[in-house]
């Protein structure tokens, strides 16, 4: 059965809809996994606009009314996604999200959701979710509103399985690894740099692990989701004979959740 995971945060522009696209072209496409990236951002939905489809016949609006979900899914870069409307016009229970995808769990090994950062469209996407990563930028401003997401996850009961740090800049002026965990109380489970790349990747529509495969950005989340993906990490070799730094024993943290029940 396949697993619904969720990108969340109480903020845009952190990257959540990049981090869901990049995630499920290289689960698919570098892991040989079937993945299914669903609009869960309702009122604001662009998924659909970073792959280049502009008008959706169907839309998870639709199956949320009755239309059969089927009819909205489309193909991209080697995995399944479903647009949602920018224009939908009638009231939609967004709380029949979990029970919509349920009937397509045994389609695929992931089901990732991209997530709104308004609150209250953010409790049923964490409600379907199995669990959630929370995704900020390494600053205080971002992480405290962040963590409301987070808080919101704890209430529900829905596991939170780490956070990923994008957009990395200057770390000198940002907040490092260990203050984001002293802080948020989660383990940092990847640390994605900003590079001009991905403006590039965007402007052409393209995922940047598909458009710039070698790029550090491109590096960073074939790691995440080499854990997603259940395969033990590749070590180079002056890590293999340094000490395990704080990033490789929080990706281990990860690991149990996603590699251990797999063996």
């Amino acid at each position: 059965m396949g697993r619904i995971i969720g990108f969340v945060s109480i903020k845009g522009g952190v990257g959540k809809t990049t981090l869901a696209l990049e995630t499920a072209s290289v689960l698919a496409n570098d892991f040989g996994k079937k993945v299914l990236v669903v609009d869960a951002n309702f009122s604001a939905p662009n998924v659909h606009l970073y792959l280049d489809l502009t008008q959706p016949e169907f839309t998870l609006h639709d199956a949320l009314l009755g239309v059969g979900l089927h009819n909205a899914i489309r193909e991209e870069h080697g995995f399944d996604f479903v647009p949602a409307s920018l224009t939908y016009m009638q009231d939609v229970d967004f709380f029949r999200l979990k029970k919509v995808l349920s009937k397509f769990r045994n389609r695929y090994d992931f089901i990732i959701l991209d997530s709104s950062p308004n609150y209250q469209e953010l409790i049923p996407v964490v409600a379907a979710c199995d669990s959630i990563f929370v995704v900020t930028t390494p600053d205080d401003i971002t992480l405290t509103t962040s963590m409301k997401a987070a808080n919101l996850s704890r209430r529900k009961g829905t596991p939170i399985d780490g956070i990923v740090v994008n957009k990395i800049r200057s770390p000198r002026y940002e907040l490092s690894l260990p203050e984001i965990e002293r802080i948020s109380e989660i383990p940092v489970v990847a640390m994605i740099p900003d590079n001009k790349k991905m403006a590039e990747s965007i402007y052409y529509k393209t995922p940047i692990s598909v458009f710039s495969k070698s790029n550090n950005v491109s590096r960073e989340i074939r790691k995440f989701a080499g854990v997603l993906a259940g395969l033990p990490e590749k070590l180079g070799f002056m890590q293999r004979f340094l000490p395990f730094g704080k990033e490789k024993v929080n990706r281990e943290v990860m690991r149990k959740q996603f590699y251990m029940p797999q063996l």
